[in-house]
């Protein structure tokens, strides 16, 4: 008996509509995984400038506070920035809108922005580092919810990850130095922790760095041990924040490297 054409369309149909109906959902799940990525990238990218911003916010306060009053303009102008760049990140998606741990960092800046005018200079810096720690975390969080990783079998860079770290010692040391150069003094707590932060440098420096890198990083390190470290710091606030922001700068600069990478490799 032959099979009614009605019959063979309806069987042919199926299987057509079913690959159809396949092929577009696979496409929208491939948009939407490339949206997520877009996302991420751009939450990477905003949230490093605001670490940059904070890590800056953190040493500038703590020369201000042990006398560099200078550095007053520069404050002011970098909370305005801080608080650009957190209005940008809120705008750029829900996930960040809607996040609890952003909520408390966001009220945490709101109270620590003005703090340093308290003149402590021991709390400013912990809980500067404290913040800090709260957005390195936040970072990873970005990182795993729009499936952003390190590039698969890449062994010649530093994970992208570990360079924010890196910069964050160098952060925190410019942070204490500044301190110390501003007041021209270094006491014995100060010393052992500008020691400690100087090892964990000393040891992270990647070997395939731009030579400039690695030669101003030494520098700086070098600058800490003759200039800082010492019964009469001999070293301007001013001119050793320059120093370490330029050492925090070329680690950046690798940082942004593996991110455009990342895209790239993506893309």
């Amino acid at each position: 008996m032959e099979t009614p054409v009605s019959l063979m369309i309806i069987l042919l149909a199926f299987p057509i509509s079913f690959l159809l109906f396949l092929m577009l959902s696979l496409r929208r799940k491939k948009y939407q995984a490339n949206q997520l990525f877009i996302c991420g990238i751009e939450y990477i990218k905003l949230l490093r400038s605001l670490l940059s911003c904070v890590q800056q916010h953190r040493g500038l306060t703590t020369g201000f506070i042990n006398g560099n009053l200078s550095a007053r303009p520069d404050i002011e102008a970098l909370d305005a920035r801080i608080k650009h760049l957190m209005a940008n990140l809120e705008a750029t998606g829900d996930w960040m809108a809607g996040n609890v741990k952003w909520s408390s960092l966001v009220d945490h800046w709101t109270r620590l922005g003005m703090g340093y005018l308290q003149g402590d200079a021991d709390r400013n810096f912990k809980q500067h580092n404290i913040l800090i720690a709260n957005l390195l975390y936040l970072i990873d969080d970005v990182a795993d919810a729009h499936h952003l990783s390190k590039l698969a079998g890449d062994t010649m860079d530093t994970d992208w990850r570990y360079l924010l770290s890196i910069a964050e010692y160098i952060g925190q040391a410019r942070a204490l130095g500044t301190g110390v150069a501003a007041k021209g003094e270094c006491s014995s707590v100060l010393r052992i922790q500008l020691n400690h932060l100087r090892n964990k440098i000393a040891s992270s420096v990647d070997a395939s760095w731009p030579e400039k890198s690695r030669i101003e990083i030494h520098y700086l390190l070098r600058c800490i041990e003759s200039q800082l470290v010492v019964d009469k710091p001999s070293i301007d606030a001013s001119e050793y924040f320059k120093l370490a922001t330029r050492c925090i700068e070329h680690v950046l600069e690798q940082f942004d490297r593996q991110i455009e990478r990342l895209q790239y490799y993506r893309n």
